[in-house]
């Protein structure tokens, strides 16, 4: 005679079993004698497994809610050009352009703020020569705005 078996949700971690949060089926002497008891798995019922796939719905749709935002954002962004004048000699800018004064003027114009580690300046350092340049925001992981830069030089 076959054993039975119980539908549980994993409570953390078990090798050969599975991952926390996972749903599965094991063996009901198994559920009950050893996973149960030890706080590793709890039994699933009806209502438990509907809340769990109402749960996974809404976070699937706030996780597509907030790819949508970042696709507006990079829209919004996308190939936009921001001027600094800074003080300098020739092409030369004394001090340089940094991540952060960018960030701020992007957050001045468009009202969006990005952290420092989010803006990727050319070849990674500061913007020090007069001209046009190429920067990179980063909106999320994985979606990005290209905007330019451009340098005049105040010889004042």
């Amino acid at each position: 005679m076959p054993a039975h078996k119980i539908t549980v949700e994993i409570l953390s971690d078990i090798a050969h079993i599975g991952r926390k949060g996972a749903i599965i089926e094991v063996s009901a002497p198994q559920a009950r004698n050893s996973l149960i008891p030890g706080g590793l798995a709890r039994e699933i019922t009806p209502d438990r497994l509907a809340k769990i796939e109402g749960d996974k719905k809404k976070s699937q749709d706030q996780a597509r809610q907030r790819l949508e935002q970042a696709f507006e954002i990079q829209r919004q962004l996308d190939g936009q050009e921001l001027d600094f004048t800074l003080k300098g000699k020739g092409k030369k800018v004394f001090g340089g352009l940094d991540e952060h004064t960018v960030g701020t003027r992007v957050n001045e114009k468009y009202n969006i703020k990005f952290e420092k580690k989010d803006i990727k300046l050319p070849n990674g350092v500061h913007i020090k020569t007069a001209g046009r340049h190429l920067v990179y925001l980063h909106i999320t992981r994985d979606t990005l705005a290209k905007i330019f830069i451009t340098v005049t030089i105040d010889e004042k």
